[in-house]
C-alpha cells in the first residue's frame, strides 16, 4: 500500500471508514485476523479465548483494532487472550469487564511491533441501552 504524504493546505475529500467484521458467536476459541478488519463484533456465549493474528508486519507500521464484545444472557463469563504478549493498564494481568447477561463492552488493542506486544483497554464498558 502506498503512503500519502499532506501538506497542510491537504484533506480527504472523501469519507475515511473502518471495515467491520461480525465475529458472530465466540463458542470457546475466537480467532481474530487483523488482515479482515480493524472493527470485530462478537457475542460472548463461552468462556472464551481469543486469538490475534495477522498483525502488520512492516516494521515502522503499526497494527489496532476495536471489539465489540456483547455478553448473551449467562453472566460472568471469561476472556483471555493468546497470540501475542498482552499489556494492560497498570500491569494488570487481564482487564476487568463488564459480566452481567447482555452487557456491552468495547475493547481497544494496539501493536506497534507487528503482534509481538498488545497494548490493550476497555475505553467503554456496559453500554447496555
Amino acid at each position: 500500500n502506498a503512503v500519502i504524504d499532506f501538506e497542510a493546505n491537504q484533506y480527504f475529500s472523501g469519507t475515511f471508514s473502518d471495515k467491520v467484521s461480525a465475529l458472530g458467536n465466540t463458542g470457546a476459541a475466537a480467532p481474530i485476523d487483523l488482515s479482515t478488519g480493524n472493527v470485530f463484533t462478537a457475542t460472548l456465549t463461552g468462556n472464551c479465548t481469543f486469538t490475534l493474528a495477522t498483525a502488520n508486519g512492516v516494521s515502522n507500521r503499526a497494527s489496532s483494532f476495536t471489539l465489540i464484545l456483547t455478553n448473551d444472557a449467562t453472566p460472568s463469563r471469561t476472556v483471555a487472550w493468546a497470540g501475542g504478549s498482552f499489556k494492560f493498564p497498570g500491569g494488570a494481568g487481564s482487564l476487568s469487564r463488564s459480566t452481567g447477561a447482555n452487557d456491552i463492552d468495547v475493547w481497544v488493542f494496539f501493536t506497534p511491533d507487528g503482534g509481538t506486544t498488545y497494548y490493550g483497554s476497555i475505553p467503554m464498558k456496559d453500554m447496555t441501552a
